[in-house]
């Protein structure tokens, strides 16, 4: 949690210290509400953490995909021209106009066909868009995550072993600019809001140059993770891939690069998924929920060879 001091200083900022304001969510609890006229949503960042010229290329990016017709949330002025607000010498804050729209309730009526086509679209468009836009925005390669430098020692030598495989075979893919750019990195359904048939995209903080297929992978692992039998939650994946893909071939039609790696991606995310939290969270705040979760995670990673065996064949207009 921000002390209240520092959010009464965004307050001030923002110019009416008397509004309300209340925090969202984020990974690390850094993203709050302001109940204004027209809400406002602030991310607030810790330099030491994350660089200002980094987030200065994430907005240069999302406002590129703005531009071409993506909806996406885009930063606002407040004051100054300037979309990154300092607070001190460490934290800062971007302001946004909050997106009409909500997160969408995996057991309502919304979670459906139509849906995972359309998100399929979304995530087609932005990988044209990327393609088009040849390297041109200052995004970090996946390789710079400091993931890749932490020490691998406390985790199961199957675990770290399965790790530096798939390092390596990611490594030896050809990244070429049907298969290589700009990619979403973190697109489940937390990260859209829909509002009357329309999806806005959201929070591109870890938005990176990789392979499309990653960026597929990980909406099919995250809608998958909603099933919680594990038959049926392979069922539903393979469903939803060709769903997602129908969507997704509408607007990048040149898909067949792309699919036959989906499935390494997939068990790739699920692998990355565990390091990550176990490298991230601190365990001494953890339920026995969640330290049980994170413990399912790694016996699946050490028994299974793939995690969701997604058959990665599609032909367009085939489904």
């Amino acid at each position: 949690m921000v002390e209240r001091s520092i959010l009464n200083q965004i307050l001030n900022v923002i110019g009416d210290p008397s509004q309300d304001i209340h925090l969202l969510g984020g990974y690390f609890n850094n993203v709050y509400e302001i109940r204004a006229e027209k809400p406002i949503v602030v991310k607030i960042f810790n330099s030491e953490v994350d660089h200002e010229e980094q987030i200065a290329s994430e907005i240069d990016w999302t406002r590129y995909l703005y531009e071409h017709g993506i909806n996406v949330a885009i930063p606002i002025f407040i004051k100054e021209e300037s979309y990154i607000h300092r607070l001190n010498d460490n934290l800062f804050f971007i302001a946004y106009e909050k997106v009409k729209g909500n997160h969408v309730d995996i057991h309502s009526e919304i979670w459906n066909e139509e849906l995972f086509n359309q998100w399929g679209r979304a995530m087609g468009n932005m990988h044209f868009l990327s393609k088009l836009s040849k390297g041109k925005y200052k995004r970090p390669e996946w390789y710079e995550h400091k993931i890749y430098q932490m020490d691998m020692s406390q985790f199961d030598p199957v675990i770290r072993e399965k790790w530096e495989n798939c390092l390596e075979v990611i490594k030896s893919m050809n990244p070429n600019n049907d298969t290589y750019g700009v990619i979403h990195g973190d697109l489940h359904h937390h990260n859209f809001l829909y509002d009357t048939g329309e999806l806005t995209v959201i929070d591109f903080g870890d938005s990176e140059y990789n392979f499309y297929a990653y960026d597929i992978a990980i909406a099919i692992y995250h809608a998958s993770q909603t099933v919680k039998d594990m038959d049926k939650r392979k069922r539903f994946a393979n469903i939803f891939f060709k769903l997602f893909m129908e969507g997704y071939s509408v607007e990048n039609s040149d898909v067949n690069k792309i699919v036959k790696e989906v499935d390494f991606f997939i068990n790739y995310r699920h692998l990355y998924s565990f390091v990550y939290h176990t490298q991230f969270l601190d365990k001494a705040n953890l339920n026995e929920q969640q330290l049980q979760y994170l413990e399912d995670m790694s016996r699946t990673i050490i028994n299974q060879d793939s995690y969701l065996g997604i058959e990665c064949f599609f032909e367009s207009g085939s489904y």
